[in-house]
């Protein structure tokens, strides 16, 4: 017998299926998450960078910057109210030729076309004396003060237990096998909510296929991470390359509980499984970018490192479409960007579900966000207690964050 009390069923509990769960929970809508693996926030929100972007360098007019934008100022109000730790310390965009120094106006011209009107130029002198352990040697610099650092995994956990509060159900082991009739087959049973929403990740195209749909591909794309110890005192914004076409390069920055990390690398690879580990030439490729970057990180030697894959697209774009003869949504092509984004996406979807699915609310809007508190578990640094219930974090910043490792030489 086909579980069919839910107007909107999600498959995915990453960042996006969690926020999305959240906010659409909160707008009043009956939802059921599923999640293929023993546990939420794992695959490619197990390996990020943990920041909050403000779209400033995103697509003009494309849906990645709506949702970045429109989500941006909300975001702050569940972190707050979910006690995650997070820190709004900027980037700064270092040329360091200056073949990249004549794209900082360009990079500069296109976040005020944004409206991101804060993003302006930094001059050499001002660069130093604000990143004082910075090599020598830049030709120019991008100042962008909005872009924040966050415990992401943390955040995704507590969207979902947020919206358990508010009657939602997840399903964990629960892996989609097909679709038929608006009807999902699962291996935990048949599902059919109203509407099926794809946030499926790296796997989103495969799930699209299930549907009969075949609109985009998922090209995985490997980012690797060099991590340092805890309070070393040497960089105090997100210091990053010039951007390309390709990825925001290679950069150095503080993750919330003080490591420092060096990453991610952009590589084009076939596998959609996250490898624990980073190859050791790459390692050693990241190691030695970061003490380039910042010399006085040569007396001290990396105390880990981990990985990510993306699930980038053969498009520059989010990947998302109705179809309201399926009942279907798809949510897919959410990049390195998916963090920034989750909450505006999950306010577009929430429009789409009125707007283009003719789905109506059967309750109010829940207007308060709870208050949440957390703990870290009793037994070992993966874990968390959200009021007397226990989550798996599997991501590696949140267990860097909470060993004690020495990383000077």
């Amino acid at each position: 017998m086909a579980q069919t009390q839910y107007d909107v069923g999600i498959i995915g509990g990453g960042i996006v299926g969690c926020t999305m769960l959240f906010e659409l929970t909160r707008q009043g809508y009956s939802c059921i998450m599923m999640e293929k693996n023993q546990y939420i926030m794992s695959e490619a929100s197990a390996g990020n960078s943990g920041m909050l972007h403000t779209g400033f360098d995103a697509p003009l007019n494309s849906l990645e910057q709506h949702c970045i934008k429109s989500g941006h100022k909300g975001m702050f109000d569940v972190i707050n109210k979910f006690n995650i730790p997070h820190k709004t310390c900027g980037t700064v965009l270092v040329a360091w030729t200056e073949k990249q120094n004549e794209i900082i106006p360009e990079l500069r011209q296109k976040a005020h076309e944004a409206g991101i009107l804060d993003v302006d130029f930094m001059s050499v002198s001002e660069l130093y004396k604000k990143e004082p352990f910075l090599r020598q040697g830049a030709h120019g610099t991008l100042f962008v003060p909005g872009e924040t650092i966050v415990d992401s995994n943390l955040l995704g956990l507590c969207c979902a237990h947020h919206a358990t509060l508010q009657g939602a159900k997840i399903l964990t082991n629960c892996e989609v096998l097909g679709f038929k009739d608006r009807t999902l087959n699962t291996s935990c049973g048949p599902i059919s909510p109203a509407v099926t929403i794809n946030c499926a990740g790296l796997y989103g195209d495969l799930v699209d296929n299930l549907a009969g749909l075949n609109t985009f591909s998922i090209k995985p794309r490997r980012g690797q991470y060099c991590v340092f110890g805890k309070n070393l005192n040497l960089v105090n914004s997100i210091i990053m390359p010039v951007p390309t076409e390709k990825t925001k390069g290679v950069g150095v920055f503080n993750s919330v509980y003080n490591n420092l990390v060096i990453g991610p690398t952009a590589e084009d690879v076939p596998s959609r499984t996250r490898p624990p580990l980073c190859d050791p030439k790459t390692h050693n490729y990241l190691t030695q970018t970061g003490r380039w970057i910042i010399p006085e990180l040569n007396s001290f030697h990396p105390v880990g490192q981990y990985t990510g894959i993306r699930p980038a697209t053969q498009f520059k774009d989010y990947q998302i479409r109705t179809y309201p003869q399926l009942g279907w949504i798809t949510v897919g092509g959410i990049r390195s960007t998916g963090v920034s984004a989750s909450l505006g996406t999950g306010q577009y979807i929430s429009e789409k579900l009125q707007s283009d699915m003719s789905l109506e609310l059967n309750r109010g809007m829940a207007k308060n966000i709870n208050e949440l508190h957390w703990e870290v578990g009793n037994n070992n640094n993966s874990s968390i207690i959200i009021e007397g219930c226990h989550y798996k974090v599997p991501h590696p910043i949140f267990q860097y964050g909470h060993q004690n490792v020495e990383s000077k030489l």
